[in-house]
């Protein structure tokens, strides 16, 4: 599954390490939240995880989660929901070259 890549994880921890560098898209649904991506970021493989012109969406796998809890969790406070907590992951990718732009959005159930 393409969400649960190195790859993945290295974007989201720039995103978490580098805020200043990045977008919050500020969303409606209160367990989502999106961030654009400067495509100057080094990303391995960034056509297969960021498809131009198109959506990717994965489930994150349990073995990302419990791997990645701490990192998971600092995005899950900066959403809005009145949620304690989340079982699931999901992760939309994308890239949108007339903004020179990757798109991450994270949504937690």
């Amino acid at each position: 599954m393409a969400s649960n890549s190195d790859s993945i994880y290295n974007v989201l921890t720039y995103i978490h390490r580098h805020p200043q560098q990045v977008r919050f898209i500020r969303q409606r649904n209160s367990n989502v939240i999106t961030i654009g991506v400067p495509d100057t970021v080094s990303v391995a493989n960034a056509d297969i995880y960021f498809p131009a012109g198109h959506l990717l969406v994965n489930r994150m796998d349990e073995n990302f989660l419990a791997k990645n809890g701490d990192l998971l969790n600092t995005f899950f406070d900066q959403t809005r929901t009145s949620k304690l907590d989340y079982r699931e992951v999901w992760i939309t990718t994308g890239y949108v070259p007339e903004e020179h732009t990757y798109l991450v959005e994270l949504s937690f159930e």
